[in-house]
């Protein structure tokens, strides 16, 4: 009988038993990396099942995906509802490879708001980039094709463009104002000035009076002269104050020129405004005239000074023949006295008193004498005109009507460029709605935000709209696009005011317009001198500058009215399109706006919307976002009265703690109870779901 020995099977036993291990850890290392996968791929299944319950409406209007909640507790419930089909029995074990348990109390979901951060901007971008793929946009009047992302460059050139020109013309609104609004100051002088007139007429009387004065040497008569001389002497020294305070609001008006001009040669050399050569030497040449008026040695001052000279020269005279006068009357009324005294004294000297009375005789016949070469000497005296160009004739009611039309810039009457019933209807319509405070991350003129204007006008009605045969998806009849700009109420007032910012542009192109030709220039000029015939120079000068402005106030009411039409109207006039004659400046103040030509201007041409376009990019875009979405939120309750803007999930973020037991540690050879087994690890799974990648 053999024996065997038992050694071979005992290590390969231990082998057997080391393999086995081996190929078991290596084994349930990858059930646990599948085990990994399968529950993230859970959670990131349940997360875009809650991601796909995105508002339809909200989508189907404005193309703007956003999950409705109301709280984060049932949102976790929701939650665990779309993660309970990966487990299988009530304990929560899934009954597979990869067993594992959630710990409800662990889940972290954290949510991102659409009106945080810059969320809401980044759908509208992302959605407005491939809307606009493939199309051909008249973008400010200039067809752009967006083919690709250079394309958008070509617009954003576009509107700098615009802007570029609006900031340097904007110049030509203010130049008036800001270089030339003496009108006040030519008025105080003209006052002083026709003040003068009447104290050199007052002086002539006092002269007259003189010269038809009594040559009687009466006592009585003596007084009276000597009132009238000391009256002429007052006259005369308030004629001499009057062209001292007249010099000095002249020095005080050069100073005020000088300065002016200044400023405009520092603007100039800094680069505030760029001015090309015509119109420096336009400019320049307007400081021209000013200035050779208030001259110190201009026509008006030489006319003060030699003015001046002839009333201290004849003070000086007035003054010796009105101390002569007054020592008569001292002498007069000493012998008077002596001769009263005399005869009431007790002791009187018949004698003496006789002798007092032939001096008296003497004195008066002396006075006498003296009287009549006085007048003698003043009867060709005069004081003559100063000459002092004033305005002759009245012209208020003008000024009045220009200063009118010009102020249309403050606040133009809407009357005026829409009809009554357009109005009525626009009254009708008010936007209540709530702010948001929701952030922007775009420039003021950028490429974001000429894409956000594009989304603006796609998505909200605006005055015109439908003529333009396009229509809102949420059918509002608000002005939509008028709140978003003005930020006001009522509809009413949201359109006067876009209206009023369309007329602010309109002048600075038109008066720009003006400026830069001379042929109108010519025109206004004539038309100044026309009117103003009676002006002084000086007034005249200035009155250059607001016929100027008016005028191309009036042509921007005119272009305005038009726009309102729904119809283009050329962004820089020409000869062609200009509508409004000067000769019917005037009407305009009455209200009276007529358009000649309600056909579409050629070449680059602007229309309501283009301007909208415009106001649009020059509009805080955090202030546009904010009145976005209350109208959106407005216009949603219609159909589902509990709708919150705020309450719209634009991004999920969710962190499990999963607590799992190793799979080949459950065989029957091995004694281990169930808490111990799953507390063995944990699986920490995180899962996030944007609408577009963050």
């Amino acid at each position: 009988m053999k024996r065997y020995r038992g050694s071979i099977s005992i290590y390969f036993t231990f082998s057997i038993v080391i393999i086995i291990s081996v190929i078991m850890s290596v084994t349930e290392i990858a059930r646990m990396n599948c085990q990994k996968l399968y529950l993230q791929i859970a959670s990131d299944t349940a997360l875009d099942s809650m991601a796909s319950l995105y508002y339809r409406d909200l989508y189907e209007y404005y193309n703007l995906y956003g999950v409705e909640y109301k709280t984060i507790d049932m949102l976790k419930t929701e939650y665990l509802s779309y993660m309970e089909p990966y487990f299988t029995d009530g304990d929560g074990n899934i009954n597979n490879w990869y067993i594992a348990t959630i710990d409800e109390n662990r889940i972290n979901l954290d949510i991102k708001n659409l009106t945080e951060n810059t969320y809401f901007e980044k759908e509208i971008l992302e959605y407005m980039k491939f809307k606009l793929l493939g199309k051909v946009v008249k973008f400010l009047g200039r067809d752009i094709e967006i083919k690709e992302e250079i394309d958008f460059e070509k617009m954003k050139d576009s509107a700098l463009d615009v802007f570029d020109k609006v900031d340097k013309s904007s110049i030509y609104n203010e130049i008036h104002e800001k270089y030339f609004n003496f009108e006040k100051d030519i008025k105080t002088l003209e006052n002083y000035a026709k003040k003068i007139e009447d104290y050199v007429d007052k002086v002539n009387i006092r002269l007259n009076s003189v010269k038809t004065m009594s040559t009687s040497g009466s006592i009585s008569n003596a007084n009276s002269v000597l009132s009238k001389m000391e009256k002429l002497d007052s006259e005369i020294t308030i004629l001499m104050t009057a062209l001292t305070n007249y010099r000095n609001k002249m020095r005080e008006f050069r100073e005020k020129v000088l300065k002016s001009k200044e400023s405009y040669e520092n603007d100039k050399v800094t680069g505030k405004y760029d001015f090309d050569e015509n119109q420096c030497a336009f400019i320049e040449s307007e400081f021209e005239q000013f200035v050779s008026y208030v001259d110190e040695n201009s026509e008006m001052n030489t006319l003060i000074e030699i003015g001046f000279e002839n009333c201290n020269n004849m003070k000086i005279v007035v003054a010796n023949d009105e101390n002569e006068v007054r020592a008569f009357v001292d002498m007069l009324n000493s012998i008077e006295e002596q001769i009263e005294s005399e005869e009431r004294s007790e002791d009187k000297d018949s004698d003496y008193i006789r002798e007092l009375k032939d001096e008296r005789k003497e004195l008066r016949d002396e006075f006498s004498d003296f009287l009549r070469d006085l007048k003698e000497t003043y009867r060709d005296y005069k004081m003559e005109k100063i000459n002092l160009v004033v305005s002759t004739e009245n012209h208020d009611e003008e000024m009045n009507l220009l200063d009118k039309i010009v102020g249309f810039k403050n606040g133009l009457l809407i009357n005026m460029v829409l009809d009554s019933d357009r109005i009525s209807e626009i009254e009708n319509l008010d936007t209540d709605i709530r702010d948001f405070d929701i952030s922007s991350g775009s420039a003021a003129v950028s490429i974001d935000k000429i894409i956000f204007g594009e989304y603006e006008l796609d998505k909200f009605n605006y005055y015109m709209k439908d003529l333009n045969g396009e229509f809102t998806a949420s059918e509002s009849k608000n002005l939509e696009v008028e709140r978003l700009i003005a930020g006001k109420k009522s509809d009413l007032e949201n359109i006067k005011s876009v209206i009023n910012k369309i007329l602010l542009i309109r002048i600075a192109m038109d008066v720009l317009y003006i400026y830069k030709d001379s042929t109108k220039r010519t025109v206004v000029r004539n038309f100044t001198n026309g009117l103003f015939a009676g002006f002084s120079p000086l007034l005249a000068e200035a009155m250059f500058l607001v016929v100027l402005t008016a005028w191309g106030t009036a042509q921007a009411v005119a272009d305005v009215k038009k726009i309102l039409k729904n119809k283009r109207v050329s962004f820089m006039h020409t000869d062609n399109t200009w509508t409004v004659s000067i000769d019917n400046l005037l009407e305009f103040a009455s209200g009276t706006v007529g358009i000649d030509d309600e056909t579409d201007d050629t070449g680059i041409s602007l229309n309501y919307k283009d301007y909208l376009r415009i106001l649009l990019l020059i509009t805080r875009q955090t202030d546009i976002n904010s009145r976005m979405a209350g109208m959106i939120e407005k216009n949603l309750k219609v159909r589902q009265s509990e709708f919150d803007f705020t309450k719209l999930i634009y991004a999920f973020d969710v962190n499990n703690t999963f607590f799992g037991k190793h799979f080949f540690t459950n065989f029957i050879f091995v004694e281990a109870k169930d808490v111990t087994l799953f507390d063995e690890y944990k699986v920490n799974i995180n899962s996030y779901r944007s609408f577009y990648n963050d």
